[in-house]
This record gives C-alpha cells, sequence and structure tokens, in this order.
C-alpha cells in the first residue's frame, strides 16, 4: 500500500467511525484509484453496503478474492453482502471456500447456519452448529448461536438443556442471553406469562439503548396479546382467521416497526412467506408462525413466479402471511398483484399498514396531510419524465425503482426537475438508511453531487409554494 493510499484509508475508518459515510466514500475512492489493494477494496465495500450499494459492494469484495484467492477474508465479505441481496446460492459458495480454506476458524459455519435458517435449512443449520460446538466447545459465539437455532427450530428439550448450561457456567453475557433464549421459549410455546418475567428482568437489568434491551422490550410487548391472562384482563376478543391472504408489513426498521395487527395476523396464518433479509426478523417470525419459508423477491420480474408461489398454498385452503419491509402497497408490485389475484378468484385478503417510507418523510419534515398540504405525489422516475404536467403545490417524492447507473442519466433527472422546479431548490435525498438524515442538494447540483442514484434513493422535492416562502 502506497503512502498516500494508506493514510486515505486511515482518514476514511476514521470519517466511517464519526458516521460520515459519504465523507468516508470518498476517501476510500481516492485511496483504490491511488492503491487498490484488497485491504482498500474491502474497507470501501464495507461503507458502500452501509450506504446501501451493495451490489457495488460485491464488486469491490470479487476484486478482492481475485487478488487473494487462498484467504477467506474476501470470501467472507462477499458472502456477507450476498445475504443481504438474498443471493443464497452465491453466499453458500463462498461460505464452503471459506470454511475450507480455514477450517480452524468457527466463523464461516457460523455464517452458514445462519443461511441455512434463513432459508428455510433449520436442521441443517442446527447439524452444521451442533458439529461446530463439538470442534469449538469453549466458544461462547457457537453455543449461543446453536441455542438461537434450536428455539427457532423448537428443540425444546435441547433448548433447555443449553440453557441451564450457560446459566450455570456461562460469562455473564452470556447468562443475560441465555435468559433472553428462555423467554423466547416460553413464548414459543405459549407456557404460562410466555416469557414476560424474562424479558422484563432484562429490560430491568440493562441500560435502555443495549440491543438486549431492546430486544427483550419488542418481544415482551409482541408477547402480551398472546397471553390469555392479558386477554381476560384487558377484554381483548380472539379475531377471526376469515382472511386467507394477508399483506403484512414491517415497517421502516424491521421487525420494531411491526404493529401488533401485523403481528397478529402472522399468527393467525398457517405459513408465511418473508420477503426481509435478516435472522433476527426470521426468529421474531417464528414466534407466531410455524412455517415460515424465504421469499427472495427482488425485482418486478420476480412477481409472477412468486404469486404463484403464493396462491399455490392459499389453494390448499391455508392461510398465508405475506412479509415485507415498509408497507406492503408502497413501491409493492408483488403486494398489487397478489390483490389482483385475489379480487378476480373472490379469495378474502387483508392489506395491514405499518410505517413506510412516506409517513417517514412527512414526519422527517414536520408536515401533515390536511394541515400543511392535501398531498403527496409519488412518481418513479420513468413515469415522471414523461409528465407534461405537475402539481407543484404538493411535495413530490421521486425514486428510483430501476436505479440511475451513470452521471448522463443524473443530468436526464436534473433536467426533467428543471421542467418544473427552479434549479436552485434545494431538495432532500433520503437513503440508503433512512435511520441517517438526509442529504441536502440544490436540483441544479444534482449532477454533479451524484454520479449515479441506487434504486433505495429517494429525492424529496418540497411544495414550491412553501419553498419560495
Amino acid at each position: 500500500m502506497t503512502a498516500r493510499g494508506g493514510a486515505a484509508a486511515a482518514a476514511a475508518r476514521e470519517a466511517r467511525e464519526r458516521g460520515d459515510l459519504d465523507g468516508a466514500r470518498r476517501l476510500l475512492d481516492a485511496a483504490v484509484a491511488e492503491d487498490a489493494s484488497p485491504a482498500n477494496l474491502l474497507a470501501r465495500a464495507a461503507v458502500l453496503s452501509d450506504l446501501g450499494f451493495v451490489l457495488e459492494a460485491i464488486a469491490d469484495a470479487s476484486r478482492a478474492v481475485e487478488a487473494l484467492p487462498r484467504d477467506p477474508g474476501p470470501r467472507l465479505a462477499r458472502a456477507q453482502f450476498h445475504l443481504q441481496r438474498r443471493n443464497y446460492p452465491e453466499a453458500q459458495s463462498d461460505l464452503d471456500a471459506a470454511a475450507a480454506l480455514d477450517p480452524r476458524s468457527p466463523v464461516p459455519r457460523l455464517k452458514r447456519a445462519e443461511l441455512f435458517t434463513l432459508t428455510d435449512r433449520v436442521e441443517e443449520a442446527e447439524r452444521e452448529l451442533e458439529s461446530s460446538a463439538a470442534a469449538f466447545p469453549d466458544d461462547e459465539g457457537v453455543l449461543l448461536s446453536l441455542l438461537g437455532v434450536r428455539v427457532v427450530a423448537g428443540r425444546k428439550e435441547k433448548a433447555r438443556a443449553l440453557i441451564a448450561a450457560l446459566s450455570r457456567s456461562g460469562s455473564p453475557r452470556a447468562r443475560l442471553e441465555a435468559r433472553f433464549a428462555r423467554g423466547c421459549l416460553a413464548f414459543r410455546f405459549r407456557a404460562a406469562g410466555l416469557g414476560a418475567a424474562d424479558f422484563q428482568a432484562l429490560i430491568k437489568a440493562l441500560p435502555e439503548d443495549d440491543p438486549l434491551a431492546m430486544r427483550a422490550r419488542f418481544y415482551w410487548t409482541a408477547s402480551r396479546p398472546l397471553d390469555p391472562a392479558f386477554r381476560r384482563r384487558t377484554g381483548m376478543k380472539r379475531s377471526n382467521k376469515s382472511p386467507r391472504l394477508y399483506l403484512c408489513g414491517l415497517g421502516m426498521f424491521p421487525p420494531y416497526n411491526a404493529s401488533l395487527d401485523v403481528l397478529m395476523a402472522i399468527g393467525r396464518s398457517d405459513v408465511a412467506f418473508n420477503n426481509v433479509a435478516g435472522p433476527e426478523v426470521r426468529a421474531l417470525l417464528a414466534e407466531f408462525c410455524p412455517d415460515v419459508r424465504p421469499a427472495s423477491y427482488q425485482a418486478w420480474q420476480d412477481e409472477p413466479k412468486w404469486a404463484n408461489k403464493i396462491f399455490a398454498e392459499i389453494e390448499k385452503g391455508r392461510s398465508v402471511a405475506f412479509v415485507t419491509r415498509g408497507h406492503p402497497l408502497v413501491f409493492g408490485g408483488l403486494a398489487v398483484e397478489l390483490i389482483r389475484r385475489c379480487r378476480a378468484q373472490g379469495i378474502a385478503h387483508e392489506c395491514l399498514a405499518s410505517v413506510s417510507s412516506i409517513d417517514h418523510f412527512l414526519a422527517v419534515t414536520g408536515n401533515g396531510l390536511g394541515d400543511n398540504f392535501g398531498g403527496i405525489s409519488v412518481f418513479d422516475f420513468p413515469a415522471f419524465e414523461k409528465a407534461s404536467e405537475h402539481n407543484r403545490k404538493v411535495p413530490l417524492l421521486l425514486c428510483f425503482y430501476a436505479g440511475v447507473k451513470d452521471r448522463a442519466g443524473v443530468a436526464r433527472v436534473r433536467a426533467s426537475l428543471e421542467r418544473f422546479y427552479p434549479g436552485a431548490l434545494a431538495c432532500w435525498m433520503f437513503g440508503p438508511k433512512y435511520d441517517t438524515a438526509p442529504a441536502t442538494v440544490r436540483i441544479d447540483e444534482l449532477d454533479s453531487a451524484y454520479g449515479a442514484f441506487h434504486s433505495s434513493l429517494m429525492l424529496y422535492v418540497p411544495p414550491l409554494d412553501a419553498a419560495a416562502a
């Protein structure tokens, strides 16, 4: 690594630690231009992943794999990016190779078990972790992963035995994790209290922002409507199971934005098709529905295939939940296709509201529909580009469902906006992560500030009258 490339990489690490991901990317772009070493490529890939540019992260990791074909590190990194994209076969190929390259490390096995769980191969995940526990008996990470899989799989006695062992001889943190697992096990098997005592104990023992305390708080809240004693005390009535298809959104920050209505609908379902990546979502769904299947739906081309799979279960007389992030009907091509088929075939269905990107934008801007303005326009860019007229008195949310691949495309976006708005108008670019502040950019600066638009970005253009005021 050259001295200048190394300095840029070090500065990028500091920027990333500060949360300045855009700054970190610019520094790493410079570092890679100076020295495209595997270390710089993987550092940039990590930042790209944080920014939501997962395909670009995979490309950088692939260059690192080519440079270091016998090193498991780049393959592990690329596997993680593939998991984010739900490219499950590609992720397994990398994890198999990493495990073969470094048989003394449990990490590839742990990630492979996670992949097995996400792809509804829970028995394979359990076998993987049992063999890992035999090979690495003192590794608490392996034991906790095995415990989590046993809870998801409903292995009551084996899970209890491992909880007892960790509670007796584990580290302080492992004992807390074991207590959480005990609560989840009680929740899963609808034992008295559904784990409330364990969840509440963790909430009291840990700082409010501790991840385990946050999980315990969420699980405790989610379990209450399923507890018969709680239902009797509050007068809750048992929900009707009449719909055969539930469209369930887990909100902007799944699963922690999921409403109780959504969770109860999943609990009334015989099978849940899960379109949200991540082990936490998979583990939570297992508490409510015994049959959780991955639905790696990513683009409009996948809609007929997944609609066919979902309707194959409905035609058996089963109630089915389709689970996705956000609100099912916001940019929800598959949800719209499912509703169309339900109406055509006379099948009962219900769409359950969730916190969507539009709700999030309104909250950030401090506006309310009906108070500040009478609506919001939401367009994918190809539709907006063709529009001959546009209502500038309501906010515009411009989306890039297919992405914009180069600076020339961004220039087309700018030119299209300038037909209706002054170039000096300041807008907000949201995404790819919604827990960070939006970037402010003028319309006439779009193609100098951005070389492309990832599909996860959305441009909020304020009402023209409000902006002028």
